[in-house]
């Protein structure tokens, strides 16, 4: 078990003054994909690069240079093609095939996240990166299977343990941040649950259902007006105000097999 310090990289997450549309309304999907753009122009062209849990391929744009694959779990979420279906601590591929393996968002949901690693590790070349996010404050999603959130001193206990190196580490934002994420999420989940679509599957009443959205509706409307329009992109620049970022959303990481 490793007890070396994580060093985290103070940047936070921050996108800067003006972050873009995305960034703005919604800072934890602005930082991913800005992560991996930083990271993919970090490869060499030609580079061999494996997006494991793919779902709908949306980062593959940004690795257009590289040989560019991906992979996902049989029968998984979404109807996406992809190169192969596998699952992760299984990878029908020879050991040091790869340059790079995108890994986000996707490491809660697989049962031995330590298993996962060590294939991964396997699969990369020496000196190949794992494009690593993860979330630590967020709501339960992929049921049934989201089993884990994690901090960076979980990220480093797997890592040491899976023979891997932590590059960089980088906290996505803090209060504010998750403050801005999920009082706009509140107020959809709210109403959602008494959706009158979905009353005979959930066993309610279909009177109850029409009776409680109907109720709910205004406040749902002023709820995410205000949250998600006004409060969500005053949030993103007052994030800068939370020093610690312990409420952060979750963290970016790079971690490295070494060429030994």
């Amino acid at each position: 078990m490793s007890n070396t310090p994580v060093k985290l990289n103070p940047r936070n997450g921050w996108l800067g003054w003006w972050p873009g549309w995305r960034g703005l309304f919604d800072p934890e999907n602005g930082r991913i994909p800005a992560f991996l753009r930083e990271e993919a122009a970090r490869l060499p062209a030609q580079a061999w690069v494996l997006d494991a849990g793919a779902g709908k391929r949306p980062y593959a744009i940004f690795f257009k240079q590289q040989h560019y694959e991906s992979c996902d779990m049989p029968g998984g979420f979404y109807e996406q093609k992809h190169d192969f279906e596998c699952l992760l601590h299984e990878i029908p591929k020879p050991a040091d095939t790869y340059d790079a393996v995108i890994l986000t968002q996707v490491l809660e949901h697989v049962p031995n996240p330590a298993a996962v690693l060590r294939e991964l590790r396997r699969i990369l070349k020496p000196g190949g990166r794992i494009l690593l996010s993860v979330p630590l404050n967020g709501p339960l999603h992929g049921q049934p299977y989201h089993f884990f959130q994690f901090t960076h001193y979980g990220i480093a206990v797997l890592s040491t343990e899976a023979g891997l190196q932590i590059e960089s580490c980088e906290k996505i934002g803090g209060a504010f941040w998750q403050l801005g994420k999920r009082l706009p999420d509140t107020f959809a989940k709210l109403l959602k649950q008494y959706d009158p679509g979905r009353a005979r599957k959930r066993g309610q009443p279909l009177w109850l259902a029409v009776g409680m959205t109907v109720a709910l509706f205004p406040i749902w409307l002023l709820g995410v007006s205000i949250s998600a329009w006004v409060l969500r992109p005053l949030f993103y620049w007052m994030d800068r105000l939370d020093l610690h970022k312990d409420f952060t959303l979750g963290y970016t990481a790079v971690l490295i097999k070494s060429n030994g």
